[in-house]
């Protein structure tokens, strides 16, 4: 049996799914864990399963590796589709093409960190990932997105370190940057505004995943610019009374922020005008934690 290269043998892409930890390999599903979330309206509309399960999530998983070539060198990497209402990434492409923000910075799987001022770029690469954990470096992956006049913060490692992408993002001139921040990485947020001030820029910054957020994390997302409810009951309760307006019902984006209202309401005329690919409808809310 000949020997794995090194690169495949160092392949890994670890992803959060339902509070549940998936494991990618070579381009295979490796492992899931159990999830804590047992539904979700986006998940059950995605994967046409009713509940997160085991089971549902490689499917799920699956699909994704096939379709969008997810942790492979197949990975889609331009896409001016509208997946998801109030999605993230959705919402950046939104506010990229009304010149609202300049560039992200953002996740990507077989990259890490990368910056991008290409809205078709922006939402291929965030349109179909969950909570991206860790990921190691596909050489196809990042000379592509090269080739795309992204910049990959550290092409040799593919890690994920949001504030390094900013500090890369405003050395090249950006003055509008959009910042994705993972719930569990929320006190990041004050480092992100000190550096705004001290650079004299704007950061746009969207709190995603925040499924599982300790209430000591609430102070930091007071100062983001919109945040995803997800399936946290603490974050929900706070701030159905704290938002400046609430996007959606089942899985709700909120405006803190003046700016981050301008750019959900752009998105909100957006999905009005064209629905997103995916809707939830009259499903169910998801299972709060």
């Amino acid at each position: 049996m000949p020997k794995k290269s090194e690169n495949e043998s160092n392949d890994e892409h670890i992803w959060e799914i339902g509070k549940g930890r998936v494991i990618i390999r070579n381009g295979k599903v490796h492992s899931v864990s159990e999830p804590l979330v047992k539904y979700c309206p986006i998940h059950e509309v995605w994967s046409g399963f009713k509940y997160h399960t085991i089971k549902s999530i490689k499917k799920h998983t699956q699909w994704k590796i096939r379709d969008f070539g997810l942790c492979t060198k197949n990975r889609i990497l331009i896409t001016k589709n509208q997946g998801i209402g109030y999605g993230c990434s959705e919402t950046f492409m939104s506010a990229m093409q009304n010149h609202l923000v300049d560039a992200v910075v953002i996740p990507c799987d077989g990259a890490g960190t990368v910056v991008t001022d290409r809205p078709e770029v922006e939402q291929a690469i965030g349109g179909p990932m969950n909570a991206l954990i860790k990921t190691s470096p596909i050489p196809e992956v990042i000379s592509r997105l090269q080739e795309l006049g992204a910049i990959v913060i550290y092409p040799e490692t593919a890690k994920l370190d949001v504030l390094k992408g900013v500090e890369v993002a405003i050395t090249h001139g950006y003055q509008k940057i959009g910042v994705i921040v993972i719930g569990p990485e929320a006190p990041l947020i004050e480092d992100l505004r000190a550096l705004e001030t001290q650079k004299g820029v704007q950061l746009i910054i969207f709190v995603v995943h925040t499924t599982g957020i300790p209430p000591t994390y609430l102070k930091y997302i007071d100062k983001a610019d919109m945040v995803h409810g997800c399936a946290s009951k603490v974050l929900r309760e706070y701030l159905d009374k704290r938002a400046r307006k609430k996007y959606g019902s089942l899985i709700p984006a909120y405006a803190i922020s003046e700016i981050g209202e301008r750019i959900l309401n752009i998105r909100e005329e957006e999905c009005l005008k064209k629905p997103p690919m995916i809707v939830v409808g009259d499903r169910k809310p998801p299972d709060l934690i």
